[in-house]
């Protein structure tokens, strides 16, 4: 079994280094550079898809442990309150506080498939695909696709002031309203309610503003939707523990 092993692996690296195209990192690089700037929607979905899906999950882990821990402090304290009252009183209460120290109800985590698909979704084809249109077919027409300071202020200002507030964030309200049976006035008072009280569009503009600064001057237009992709998927774990508040 270890001789054939050997010969295995001896084989791979025979094949791996005769082969007329190996692998090497700029190969790698190359392709990828090639599939963004020829795939333009279809890389901006698949990439956006993912990183929506799997920020939201990591989001709803850390709310079950959050609750989690919620829960067994709550079993703490009213455990406390039982041997206080047992000490008052000096009996009539049994095993009471026996009782709720030794109940444990272990949960597993079970993640929520349909917030996942909102997600899914609201990255595909909002942050993915809409974007990858706003950034590089609909502000180069109307703002013109210099870098220079001047052109990048206000792709920003357009990009935080109106797309943002008006668009962006309310479409995940709106997909999260489909999915559970929100009516559109319910999603759209939820959001306001999120931006009047938890200053969900305050924290937005925290992070992506300078983030949108770097993204119009020195970032290549095909890679754009991906950089703010890899930055947004920790806003987007920040939005789904506020939508799932």
């Amino acid at each position: 079994m270890v001789h054939h092993r050997k010969l295995l692996f001896i084989f791979s690296i025979l094949l791996v280094t005769t082969s007329p195209h190996p692998f090497q990192p700029a190969n790698a690089i190359s392709a990828i550079n090639n599939f963004y700037k020829n795939n333009r929607f279809k890389g901006a979905f698949l990439t956006c898809a993912v990183k929506g899906c799997s920020a939201d999950l990591v989001a709803q882990y850390i709310a079950f442990k959050k609750e989690g821990a919620e829960k067994e402090k709550s079993k703490e304290l009213k455990a406390d309150d039982v041997n206080n009252k047992k000490d008052i009183l000096g009996r009539g209460w049994g095993n009471e506080a026996v009782d709720v120290r030794t109940v444990n109800e272990e949960k597993d985590f079970c993640f929520d498939a349909r917030r996942s698909a909102v997600f899914l979704l609201y990255g595909g084809l909002y942050q993915g695909m809409a974007q990858e249109a706003i950034y590089n077919d609909f502000m180069p027409k109307y703002f013109g696709t210099s870098t220079d300071f001047k052109t990048v202020v206000s792709k920003v200002i357009a990009d935080m002031g109106f797309i943002t507030p008006l668009i962006c964030i309310p479409m995940a309200y709106f997909v999260k309203g489909l999915l559970v049976g929100d009516s559109f006035s319910v999603s759209l008072q939820n959001y306001w309610g999120d931006v009047v009280h938890r200053g969900v569009l305050f924290k937005n503009w925290m992070i992506f503003v300078p983030v949108q600064c770097l993204t119009f001057s020195v970032i290549p237009p095909h890679f754009r939707v991906s950089f703010v992709a890899f930055v947004s998927f920790f806003w987007v774990i920040l939005l789904s523990c506020i939508l799932s508040g």
